[in-house]
């Protein structure tokens, strides 16, 4: 049929923007020293709620507020999924004294009402490291130069305390 639209020639393509921006972040991590997994779209109960201690009852676990197919499976609402699985799978890491440094990406999924601030689906990108001596002053310096090396600029940073209702100590970290 002569009305169809031919396909483009491969070297007219390029890469999408999101999948540039990846690249470029998991690069930057991968200079401090990290590996990347990549997120499930669709998990267990397990891995999305009970390996991360939220309780039976949490508004969280409520199909209203994530999408759940009716096989149990859940939609991520987070990449938090992948703690335990890396935890799990490096702990010969610490066995031999070297840190588990993994940076975990995906694509993540909320049931919410969509207007300007709010999107039901958006890509989330989550660090896991765990080592001897590890302190909250390298998780800043951690951050600090992942902005710093991203923007390429040098950037004043903010520490503030906060209170967060599952996470103690926490603070916000702002520019």
């Amino acid at each position: 049929n002569s009305s169809m639209p031919s396909f483009l020639p491969a070297d007219q393509g390029s890469t999408h923007p999101l999948t540039q921006e990846l690249e470029r972040i998991t690069d930057i991590f991968y200079r401090m020293g990290f590996t990347a997994v990549e997120s499930p779209e669709l998990d267990d109960d397990y891995h999305m709620f009970g390996a991360l201690n939220f309780p039976e009852g949490h508004p969280a676990r409520d199909d209203y507020d994530t999408f759940m197919t009716e096989e149990g499976l859940i939609a991520p609402a987070h990449t938090s999924t992948m703690q335990n699985r890396v935890i799990k799978e490096r702990l010969k890491n610490l066995e031999n004294g070297e840190p588990i440094a993994v940076m975990v990406a995906g694509r993540v999924f909320r049931n919410e009402d969509l207007d300007a601030r709010h999107e039901h689906t958006f890509h989330q990108i989550e660090g896991v490291y765990v080592g001897k001596n590890v302190t909250v002053g390298n998780l800043i310096a951690t951050l600090k130069t992942f902005l710093e090396s991203y923007y390429e600029q040098e950037l004043k940073t903010r520490i503030t305390p906060f209170y967060f209702p599952f996470t103690e100590p926490s603070f916000e970290f702002s520019l």
